[in-house]
C-alpha cells in the first residue's frame, strides 16, 4: 500500500478550496491534514477522531501551535460534534468518510458547524487493496452515499481516478 504519498497528493490537490481562517480537519490520523495547513498559514486548525490514537505525538509536534491557541484536537465523532452552528469558514474530511458510520448524518453535522466551505474526498473503490486496507464494497457503499448527498445538495462532484472529491 502506498497511502501516505497518495494523501498528501490528495491534500496539495484540494488546499486551494481552502477558505478562511477556521478550519476543521475530520479524522485527524497522523496529522498529514495538520501539517499541509499549517504549511498554507491557516490561522486555527481543529481536528476531531474519535479514536485519538496518535494525538500525544501531534501534541508533540504542534506543542507551540497548541499553546497559542492555533491547534485544538478533540475526541469526537463527525456524526455528533460539540461545536457551535456555524463555527468553522472551512470543514474538511480527507479520505476519512469511510470511516464514518452513518455517512449522510456525518454530512449533515459538517455542514451543521460549517459556515462556508465544505471539503469531503475519499478513496474510490478501484484503490482498495492498493492506497488503502478497505474493500471495494465498504468504499463503494460510502462512495455512492456522498454522491447521492453531494448531487441533491449542490455539491461539485469529481471523479480522480482512485479517489473523488465532493465540494461546496
Amino acid at each position: 500500500m502506498n497511502e501516505g504519498s497518495k494523501l498528501e497528493e490528495i491534500i496539495e490537490s484540494v488546499m486551494h478550496l481552502v477558505q478562511g481562517e477556521t478550519v476543521l480537519d475530520i479524522g485527524t490520523g497522523f496529522g498529514t491534514v495538520i501539517t499541509k495547513l499549517f504549511d498554507n498559514e491557516i490561522k486555527n486548525v481543529t481536528s476531531i477522531d474519535p479514536e485519538a490514537w496518535t494525538f500525544d505525538r501531534i501534541e508533540d509536534t504542534y506543542r507551540d501551535e497548541m499553546s497559542n491557541g492555533r491547534l485544538q484536537l478533540l475526541r469526537s465523532r463527525a456524526e455528533n460534534m460539540p461545536f457551535e452552528n456555524g463555527a468553522f469558514d472551512t470543514s474538511m474530511a480527507i479520505c476519512s468518510m469511510h470511516h464514518v458510520s452513518d455517512t449522510i448524518k456525518g454530512i449533515q453535522e459538517i455542514e451543521r458547524v460549517t459556515s462556508g466551505r465544505i471539503i469531503l474526498t475519499d478513496w474510490d473503490p478501484t484503490s482498495a487493496g492498493r492506497h488503502n486496507p478497505h474493500s471495494p464494497e465498504d468504499l463503494q457503499a460510502v462512495k455512492d452515499n456522498v454522491m447521492e448527498h453531494a448531487r441533491s445538495n449542490g455539491y461539485n462532484f469529481e471523479e480522480k481516478g482512485k479517489w473523488y472529491l465532493a465540494w461546496k
